[in-house]
């Protein structure tokens, strides 16, 4: 009688742990894509402390990054190099003025800020395009805004492209 009354009550244990296996819901799991958005980031950004990923205008504060591209096109593209899963990215929201704004989380889903881009409404402004960091991300990176600038308005003097290029294969 006792051993039918073990496995009885084992039987009913053994139910129970299934049940709560199964029960268990989504939000139980966490929302991250398993990579950490803002160490991506930062490494597409920098590489041993060196700007890699643009260029820091004369005309700019330090916070303020450029890199030319060929066309606006590419600019976007480029935008979705910096995040990990590219245009495929989990965080990703877009606005009827065209800005996408992706919310970075670490590998078990806690947010670690945004980035968002937005396409130059201006046919004034020297760039097509802008990526804005929150605070978070500006705090690990250093950078506040990126700006995309096309070939053909990228600035001649001073900091120009072709001078930066021609400076660095000197080096």
């Amino acid at each position: 009688m006792k051993k039918k009354l073990f496995l009885i009550l084992l039987a009913c244990g053994l139910a129970m742990t299934t049940f709560m296996a199964c029960s268990k819901s989504d939000n139980d799991e966490p929302a991250g894509n398993g990579v950490d958005d803002l160490a991506f980031l930062q490494k597409r950004l920098a590489s041993n402390r060196s700007l890699v990923y643009g260029v820091q205008l004369g005309t700019d504060p330090k916070d303020i990054v450029s890199r030319p591209v060929p066309t606006t096109d590419e600019a976007l593209a480029e935008y979705y190099k910096l995040l990990s899963d590219g245009s495929a990215h989990k965080g990703l929201n877009t606005a009827n003025d065209g800005a996408i704004t992706c919310t970075l989380t670490d590998a078990k889903g806690q947010l670690q800020g945004t980035v968002t881009y937005r396409p130059s409404q201006s046919e004034t402004t020297y760039y097509c395009a802008e990526v804005a960091f929150s605070t978070e991300v500006k705090t690990a990176t250093g950078i506040t805004r990126l700006r995309y600038i096309l070939y053909d308005r990228w600035p001649e003097e001073g900091n120009g492209f072709l001078k930066d290029i021609l400076e660095n294969i000197k080096k």
